[in-house]
């Protein structure tokens, strides 16, 4: 069984929050959409429990982690308002790691 531990910065975190700017699908660590997650970062958040704040205001959880070309993503579900039980999948991209 592999373990996760929470760095002692994490001590009395209750969440961490991927930020998503309007019209686009990079995943963003803070909400001036100044810096881009990079794809381990991203990974951790995952792993961890973090949720997503779209542009709308919304808070979504993430449910799926993927990685392509060294690329990590995380896919969520938003309801696309067609109607009451009809959602869309969406998703937002880390940059690689340096």
């Amino acid at each position: 069984m592999d373990k996760i531990y929470e760095d002692a910065n994490e001590q009395h975190v209750r969440a961490f929050i991927i930020y998503k700017k309007a019209n686009q699908t990079k995943a963003y660590a803070d909400s001036t959409f100044e810096t881009q997650l990079t794809t381990s970062e991203l990974k951790n958040l995952f792993i961890k429990g973090a949720v997503i704040k779209l542009d709308s205001g919304d808070i979504v959880k993430p449910i799926k982690y993927a990685e392509s070309s060294n690329i990590g993503s995380v896919a969520y579900i938003v309801p696309n308002g067609t109607t009451a039980t009809s959602a869309d999948i969406a998703s937002l991209a880390a940059k690689a790691d340096s």
